[in-house]
């Protein structure tokens, strides 16, 4: 019930949305036009309509403030149902029928890389929300590329911060690691997480790959059981970690666990994982005015408190807009330039942009604690 009433909601605030922003095709004197591509059908929907609220919320702050470098800002809504193909498509539509030169998006790394494509072929500058893949800010011969950018910290980013943290805050020499097997997600973090930990100090005891389909995850557990680690490290998705903590705490298995962005939902055993860490890009209970007064204002607006994408998307729109009115103009070009001297105080955190694009910010540890989710640190990578 609650997710169809969210649903609802948010196809009545679409149509809103798209009144508001004005979107139509061709350029529009006065008019800033910004495309969102993200995934609005499919089975990824609800991350789309996360992303578009964030952006609208940072838009329409804008033009409330009278717009940027004098423009109303408006938004260009175009679905990529998480799809490479789609992606593309739909990128060079918003070049050839709507003049955009700036891209929010894609949401999936597949499609934010589609896009990507198309965005240095046709010279439009491009920030995702979301993608987390290494690759999407390089080309096939390793090149950065100079218009791509994205908000959140990469996967070796968390991984590595998950790592220092149990080697200088919690005191652990050894662990045990287990990922889903053919998960790049996974590999990513456990090879981050193992290299670091060896670097500073501590050894991995035990490192084995499942099956996240699998429903019983015994014969991997065993051999971490045998090894007996001091901690254990989880990178993964929360519906397959609360099926595989669940198992190994009945298995003997009662050391403490940190896992990944992976675990931050509402879905999360916070029974079974009681005690446990694991890093994460947002938090709403944060200490910070920017989280404070960006929660208070989705609930006002949306009713339902902000997920992770919609804050994402959010810290994407604010971030290229105020480039491009530092830029004082809107080349692509020389709002790349200036979004690399930039400081941004965005609500996931302080940040610049690195050599490669990726954001030089903090990465947040979080712990399911006594049947809640609880603040613990930023740690910068």
């Amino acid at each position: 019930m609650r997710i169809r009433t969210f649903l609802l909601t948010a196809l009545g605030l679409m149509v809103l949305v798209l009144s508001a922003c004005g979107v139509q095709t061709g350029q529009t004197e006065g008019v800033l036009k910004v495309a969102v591509i993200a995934p609005f059908s499919g089975d990824f929907e609800l991350w789309g309509q996360s992303t578009r609220n964030g952006v609208v919320l940072a838009i329409e702050s804008w033009n409330q403030r009278g717009g940027v470098l004098e423009n109303v800002v408006q938004a260009v809504l175009l679905d990529s149902k998480c799809d490479y193909e789609t992606a593309r498509e739909v990128a060079q539509e918003a070049v050839d029928e709507h003049n955009v030169q700036f891209i929010i998006g894609a949401v999936c790394a597949d499609a934010a890389e589609g896009v990507a494509q198309v965005a240095m072929e046709q010279g439009v500058l491009q920030i995702s929300p979301t993608s987390v893949d290494p690759e999407l800010t390089l080309d096939n011969a390793g090149n950065v590329r100079w218009l791509v950018f994205r908000v959140p910290f990469i996967d070796p980013d968390q991984g590595a911060v998950a790592a220092k943290f149990a080697l200088d805050t919690l005191g652990v020499e050894s662990v045990g690691i287990l990922h889903a097997e053919n998960s790049p997600y996974g590999l990513a973090l456990a090879d981050a997480f193992a290299a670091a930990f060896k670097a500073g100090g501590g050894e991995v005891v035990v490192r084995r790959t499942y099956n996240q389909d699998a429903e019983v995850f015994y014969d991997v557990l065993a051999d971490v059981r045998d090894a007996n680690p001091q901690m254990l490290y989880f990178p993964g998705y929360y519906n397959v970690v609360n099926r595989l903590a669940f198992q190994a705490r009945t298995f003997g298995l009662l050391q403490g666990i940190i896992g990944s962005d992976g675990w931050d939902s509402p879905e999360l055993d916070l029974t079974t994982l009681d005690g446990s860490y694991f890093t994460a890009h947002y938090f709403a209970g944060e200490s910070r005015p920017e989280v404070s007064d960006w929660t208070q204002r989705y609930v006002a607006r949306y009713i339902v408190p902000p997920d992770v994408v919609a804050t994402l998307g959010y810290d994407a729109a604010n971030i290229l807009l105020a480039a491009i009115q530092e830029a004082g103009t809107t080349g692509p070009n020389q709002v790349a330039d200036t979004m690399m001297s930039m400081t941004f105080e965005a609500v996931t955190g302080e940040m610049t942009f690195d050599a490669t694009h990726n954001p030089v910010k903090g990465v947040l540890v979080l712990r399911v604690l006594n049947g809640q989710v609880v603040y613990v640190d930023r740690l910068i990578p």
